[in-house]
C-alpha cells in the first residue's frame, strides 16, 4: 500500500487539524465574541466535512466479507457522530445568543475518545478491506472536500 493511497493517514492527518482547531477554540473561548465566533465557525466547518467524509466516502465503499463482525462498528459510529452534531448546534445556538458554553470539557473528552475509537478499531479495519482503486478514489474525494494536501 502507497502512502497517498492511505486513507488511514489522512484521516488521521485531519484529526490532529481538528484537534488544533478544537484547542485554538478552547483557547479563545473567554476572548471577545468576533474571534470566539470565527474560531468556533472554523471547527465546526473542518468536523462537518470530516464526519461527512466517514459517512458518504468512505463508508459507502466500505464492503467486509464477514457482515456481522465487519458492520459492528458501524451504529455505534453514527451514533456519537449525531452526538458531536447535535452538540455543534446547540453550541452554534448558544454562541450566536452570545451565552457562555458550560459544556466545553464534556465534547472535548467525547472527540478525543471517538478519534481514539476511528484510528485504533475502525480505520484499520476499513484500510483493510477497501482495495487499492477505491482507497485511491477516496483519497482524490478527500482532498476535494477538505484539502489534505495543504494540511502540514
Amino acid at each position: 500500500m502507497t502512502q497517498n493511497t492511505n486513507v488511514v493517514k489522512l484521516m488521521v492527518k485531519h484529526h490532529y487539524k481538528i484537534e488544533e482547531l478544537l484547542d485554538k477554540f478552547e483557547a479563545n473561548i473567554e476572548s471577545n465574541y468576533e474571534s470566539m465566533l470565527k474560531l468556533f465557525n472554523d471547527f465546526e466547518w473542518e468536523l462537518e466535512k470530516h464526519i461527512f467524509i466517514e459517512e458518504r466516502v468512505i463508508y459507502t465503499q466500505y464492503s467486509p466479507e464477514e457482515i456481522v463482525g465487519g458492520y459492528k462498528m458501524l451504529p455505534k459510529l453514527t451514533t456519537q457522530h449525531n452526538f458531536i452534531i447535535n452538540k455543534l448546534q446547540n453550541w452554534n445556538k448558544d454562541i450566536r445568543s452570545k451565552k457562555k458554553i458550560l459544556d466545553f470539557s464534556v465534547l472535548k473528552e467525547f472527540i478525543i475518545n471517538h478519534k481514539n475509537f476511528e484510528e485504533k478499531e475502525v480505520y484499520p479495519l476499513i484500510d483493510q478491506v477497501l482495495n487499492e482503486e477505491q482507497k485511491q478514489d477516496m483519497v482524490i474525494k478527500i482532498n476535494e472536500i477538505i484539502g489534505l494536501d495543504s494540511i502540514n
